[in-house]
C-alpha cells in the first residue's frame, strides 16, 4: 500500500467510525484536504469510484484554484507512485478532474477520457438537480464553516446537492473540513 509522503493528517482514525458523515477541523494547512483528496485518487485508480468536491461558490475551485487542488499529490509523486507512472498530475476542465500525463513527443497534455472528481459549488445547487453521479463514493465539502457569511438556508442547500449525488444509496462517505471554528454556523445547528 502507498504512503503518503505528507507526514500531517491522515484519516485512519475518522474512517474508524465508520461514519457517513466526517467532520475534520484542524489549523490551517495540516493537511486536512490533502488527505480527503488523496482518498479521492485511491479510491479512483484502484477501484475505478469517482468524488465530489463541495465549495460554498463557484469562484472557490474555478480556474488557477481548480487547477491547483491537486498540485501538491502531483509535485510530490504521489499520483505518479500511485499509478506506476501511467499518470502523473491532474487536469482541471469545466468542473471536473481528470488523471493526466505530459506527452513530450506530442508536447501536450494527456487525460484520461473520465473525470475522477466532480465540482460542486452550493450557490449553484439548480443547476446540477437533474444530473446523476452513481459512482461518486466520496464527497469533500471543504471550508464548510466561515467568518464571513452563509447562503441563505445554507444547510438545506447542502442537502439538496447530497441528495443530487448520491440519490437512493448508502455507499457515500461525507467529508466537511474547516480551520475556522464557528460555534454559530448553520451546521451545528441543523446536525445537533
Amino acid at each position: 500500500m502507498l504512503k503518503s509522503k505528507m507526514k500531517f493528517y491522515r484519516l485512519d482514525a475518522i474512517l474508524e467510525k465508520k461514519c457517513q458523515y466526517n467532520i475534520i477541523i484542524g489549523e490551517r494547512s495540516n493537511g486536512k484536504s490533502y488527505a480527503v483528496l488523496e482518498r479521492f485518487l485511491r479510491k479512483w485508480w484502484e477501484n475505478g469510484e469517482q468524488s465530489a468536491y463541495i465549495r460554498r461558490w463557484k469562484e472557490d475551485y474555478r480556474g488557477k484554484r481548480g487547477s491547483q487542488l491537486f498540485a501538491a499529490h502531483s509535485d510530490n509523486g504521489f499520483i505518479s507512485e500511485l499509478t506506476d507512472g501511467e499518470w502523473d498530475s491532474v487536469k482541471y476542465y469545466s468542473g471536473k478532474w481528470y488523471l493526466a500525463k505530459r506527452d513530450e513527443e506530442l508536447d501536450r497534455l494527456i487525460t484520461q477520457d473520465e473525470p475522477f472528481c466532480f465540482a460542486f459549488a452550493l450557490s449553484d445547487m439548480e443547476h446540477d438537480k437533474s444530473t446523476s453521479y452513481p459512482r461518486v463514493t466520496n464527497i469533500a465539502f471543504d471550508e464548510f464553516l466561515t467568518r464571513q457569511y452563509y447562503l441563505p438556508d445554507e444547510f438545506v442547500v447542502f442537502m439538496n446537492v447530497l441528495s443530487t449525488i448520491i440519490r437512493h444509496r448508502d455507499n457515500v462517505t461525507i467529508f466537511m473540513m474547516a480551520n475556522t471554528v464557528n460555534k454559530y454556523a448553520p451546521y451545528f445547528k441543523e446536525m445537533g
